[in-house]
């Protein structure tokens, strides 16, 4: 039967042992503590040299389960069965020399117990019982009895144990399972957290896959547009040709049929092909490339040399800064203020009051002074597809905000008062660029 339990998956981790064995240490001391006082307090004569030998291989266990604690891997139920066996191995090994079942400390087999029931399946549970009881009823009768100075003080000694057995009792009980049911509630939300973040991943791929299938339609018309523009930009050459007046504009639809061929090149980019670069490299060209999209938008950047040499991966933190701008600049133009230059600033937060424990953060943010952000919708923002106020499904903010998440960083969008917004990206520095998602593509936009 051991054999086939020692078989069962871990169900546990490390912090369930941790707990038993501080929670056997503060046992020890109490014990010890006790024994020592017994004869000063109350008069009660006890066989040292057997209790200290109990003690001390019941210490030395500890140190064994020490050593597995700091191992810190995942703990199967039979290792905390045999750790509360042996448990209740010493604590009857201890009364057996202190008056068996006549002593008031005998019911501190409930709380070993209790920790069983809370930690362990009923199977198990029920071993443990059943060995408690065989234990306790074999003391009712065979046991070496204590020795007191005063046999008249007997009632009054056995009521004051009887009082320290309540307050130690439900101190651990009260303790463990608290902190027990703490460990699981987090465990659960941990579990949650991981469900909501695998169904996040599934929608993206669902979303990439279309992309990518949306993006091999387009091949074709836009390979028939580009050949047309050709012609027609060779015909407005021509001496006295009608589509002279027409040169600029052939001209600019042949810049945007050139971004539309860099996205699909994109799509088909690995992401193992580019490494991370320093900001202050490929920032210029990505802001040079993004201007071509929107002529009529002018933007301003400025970034703190600490910024310019942080490493980032470029194809990824390009498509969402790409997605931002698209939104911000949307934003305005449908608010009337093309005149006024979007503001893309990079820069180190280390602020160590809020970042104390996690590492310096490189914060790209993004200012316009357009709609704004909805009251209503700020909480859905970035967290699920949702419709703006110049047409878009959200979905670019969404790719945006899982993809940060998947670089180890967030999207952060609030209100630029007196107008407009702020997006901010930020990403930790020298963070897990290695787990990066595949290059997001072009997707309809969301309000800043």
């Amino acid at each position: 039967m051991l054999s086939t339990l020692s078989l069962a998956a871990p169900l546990l981790d490390a912090s369930s042992l941790r707990r038993l064995f501080w929670l056997r240490w503060s046992l020890l001391a109490t014990q010890l503590v006790l024994m020592l006082l017994a004869p000063l307090v109350f008069g009660v004569q006890l066989p040292v040299v057997p209790l200290l030998s109990v003690m001390g291989l019941h210490a030395l266990f500890n140190l064994l389960t020490g050593w597995r604690v700091r191992r810190n891997r995942p703990v199967q139920h039979i290792e905390i069965t045999v750790q509360l066996l042996v448990d209740l191995t010493a604590l009857s090994a201890l009364l057996y020399f202190t008056g068996g079942a006549t002593n008031p400390f005998v019911s501190f087999y409930l709380p070993a117990l209790a920790i069983a029931a809370a930690m362990l399946p009923i199977a198990h549970v029920v071993g443990l019982t059943l060995y408690a009881l065989a234990a306790y009823s074999m003391m009712l009768g065979n046991y070496i009895p204590l020795k007191l100075a005063n046999q008249a003080d007997a009632v009054a000694y056995h009521l004051a144990g009887m009082w320290i057995d309540f307050v130690a009792s439900s101190a651990m009980i009260a303790g463990f399972t608290a902190r027990l049911s703490a460990a699981l509630r987090e465990s659960e939300a941990q579990l949650t957290e991981a469900r909501e973040r695998l169904l996040r991943e599934q929608r993206i791929e669902a979303l990439m896959s279309q992309g990518a299938s949306v993006a091999h339609e387009m091949g074709t018309p836009l390979s028939t547009v580009a050949v047309i523009t050709g012609e027609l930009q060779h015909d407005a050459k021509q001496p006295d040709s009608p589509l002279g007046p027409y040169r600029e504009d052939l001209r600019a639809i042949e810049q945007q049929l050139e971004l539309c061929r860099a996205a699909l090149a994109r799509l088909q980019r690995k992401p193992s092909d580019g490494g991370p670069e320093p900001l202050g490299q490929w920032l210029p060209d990505f802001t040079q490339t993004w201007q071509l999209r929107h002529p009529d938008i002018r933007l301003h950047t400025e970034t703190s040399p600490a910024a310019q040499a942080v490493a980032l991966d470029a194809v990824n933190v390009g498509q969402i800064l790409t997605i931002l701008l698209d939104n911000a600049a949307r934003s305005q133009h449908h608010a009337g203020r093309d005149l006024v230059p979007l503001l893309l600033t990079a820069k180190i937060d280390a602020n160590p009051d809020v970042l104390r424990d996690m590492p310096p953060q490189i914060v790209l943010s993004i200012v316009d002074t357009g709609l704004g952000l909805p009251e209503d919708l700020r909480t859905s923002l970035g967290r699920t597809p949702v419709p703006s106020r110049h047409g878009g499904h959200g979905i670019g903010l969404y790719l945006a905000s899982t993809t940060a998440r998947r670089l180890g960083g967030t999207v952060v969008l609030r209100p630029n008062p007196p107008q407009g917004a702020i997006a901010e990206l930020r990403l930790p520095v020298g963070g897990p660029m290695e787990h990066a998602a595949a290059p997001i593509m072009g997707a309809p936009t969301l309000f800043t």
